[in-house]
């Protein structure tokens, strides 16, 4: 009780923070509203890009892919800042652990998330434009090392968002079950998933980023209102 770390904190850094954070949880909750479905079987790429190609050439496909990647590339910052808050209390190896595994988890997961923002639409249109020798392109890719590198990053990532439910639900300054909602929205993180699931997925990282992001920024407004951080930083106290 009212211990105080050696950490400091930088509360407009923090503030920040939060704001990227809720930025890139509303953007991955509205990436499975925009983004069209359809099945896909790699072990059948003919079929499948027969199927898909009117799908992925569309400008839903697209925009909803990069709101995707812009999603990710804000979440390392969200992540950061959650880090720096925990950090200022008493969970900063929990916290140190969320973040080395997610942002390890985000690197693998890009490659894969930038083949189907870019290169799967160009492979539609030639498809669509009679080019259909370049199907079994799509195995290659789908079965190949990409999945595998790929699927090693959604799993590093669940394994950091674990992490950070459990520093959050330890540390208990933030709401304990926005850290269980994000969390479980981004284990889940699962492109094979049926659109419902998806949609429901990209509910759960919205209503629990934006529940952390939103605590994060009032706990960074009391501090500067409360003069706390004139230093700029200030010693956080863990109650």
């Amino acid at each position: 009780m009212g211990d105080v770390t050696t950490q400091k904190l930088n509360w407009a850094r923090v503030r920040l923070g939060a704001l990227v954070l809720g930025m890139s949880a509303l953007l991955l909750t509205a990436f499975p509203l925009i983004r069209p479905f359809f099945p896909l079987d790699p072990r059948s790429p003919d079929d499948t890009l027969s199927v898909a190609s009117p799908s992925i050439t569309s400008a839903r496909w697209v925009v909803a892919h990069l709101l995707a990647t812009v999603a990710f590339v804000l979440l390392p910052f969200g992540m950061l800042a959650l880090y720096a808050y925990l950090r200022a209390g008493l969970m900063e190896a929990r916290g140190l652990r969320a973040l080395a595994w997610s942002l390890a988890g985000i690197a693998l997961i890009m490659p894969m998330l930038g083949f189907e923002t870019y290169v799967l639409p160009i492979l539609g249109r030639l498809y669509l434009a009679g080019t259909t020798g370049i199907a079994p392109v799509l195995g290659l890719i789908y079965l190949g090392p990409a999945m595998a590198v790929f699927l090693l990053g959604l799993l590093f990532l669940a394994i950091g968002v674990v992490y950070l439910a459990a520093a959050i639900w330890r540390d208990s300054r933030l709401p304990r079950w926005a850290g269980v909602l994000f969390a479980i929205g981004l284990a889940l993180w699962f492109p094979p998933f049926p659109r419902a699931v998806r949609i429901i997925d990209g509910f759960f990282i919205g209503l629990g980023g934006l529940w952390l992001a939103s605590s994060l920024w009032r706990a960074a407004q009391d501090a500067l209102r409360n003069g706390s951080d004139a230093s700029p930083s200030a010693p956080l106290h863990h109650r």
